[in-house]
């Protein structure tokens, strides 16, 4: 009698299904985490003024931050609605980057077998990954027409950076340097600049770049080659 009273409730437990084997319900329409971060709040004042930006404070007072990292408070009172809608521009945060420039480049060279004014295409082709929208450091790999060999290209490689004056619209004009760590004849150098962006699509953009280039190379008798000169590139950048 005893161990019927005690076998039953273990009997109704082993036979009721358990909340934890029924199946989890999919959340629909889910954005990825990359995908929110297209997306800002939208705090509307009901004299119809309209904020974007991020709520960081919710209460008696509503605080937006707004893109230039200023703030804006409003009371709760004013507040007519607040909603999450696409950032009008394109923002670059959280992204990998690759981009292949063409273009030309001109230096004057002195102290090497081919001194004097060396001229010629350019290409450059370069990976990187985007912090905070507005800081792109890159991995370039670079084939210039400046080399102590007559009619001869030298591949380079350098690190560089990328900082975009206004990273949350989708023209963006920036500044760039690489330094020239490495290359085909011993290759020591600058690459200094501004350039503009465009994007089309969240994903793809078309540009172009200029600057001044500062670079030094050793020929085949060791002798140290110094020159300056100037370079610019029409490019397209793929971010994924």
């Amino acid at each position: 009698m005893v161990s019927s009273l005690l076998l039953a409730p273990l009997l109704a437990t082993l036979l009721t299904p358990s909340a934890a084997a029924a199946p989890q319900q999919r959340v629909g329409n889910q954005l990825s985490a990359r995908a929110q971060l297209r997306y800002q709040d939208v705090l509307t004042t009901r004299s119809g003024s309209r904020w974007r930006g991020k709520i960081v404070e919710r209460g008696e007072m509503f605080v937006i931050r707004l893109d230039d990292n200023s703030e804006v408070s409003v009371e709760k009172a004013e507040v007519a609605s607040v909603t999450r809608e696409l950032h009008p521009g394109y923002p670059h945060t959280g992204q990998w980057t690759s981009r292949i420039a063409v273009g030309a480049e001109v230096a004057f060279i002195t102290a090497t077998t081919n001194a004097g004014l060396q001229t010629g295409p350019y290409l450059e082709v370069a990976l990187g990954r985007n912090f905070g929208s507005a800081l792109e450091p890159e991995i370039v790999f670079a084939l210039t027409p400046i080399s102590p060999v007559e009619g001869a290209y030298t591949a380079q490689i350098g690190v560089g950076v990328r900082y975009y004056l206004q990273p949350l619209k989708k023209a963006k004009p920036f500044t760039e340097t690489q330094l020239i760590v490495y290359g085909a004849q011993g290759d020591l150098g600058l690459r200094t600049g501004p350039g503009f962006l465009l994007d089309l699509t969240p994903n793809f953009s078309v540009g172009v770049s200029q600057g001044v280039t500062l670079m030094t190379q050793v020929n085949a008798e060791g002798d140290v080659g110094a020159g300056v000169g100037y370079h610019f590139t029409g490019q397209a950048q793929g971010r994924f």
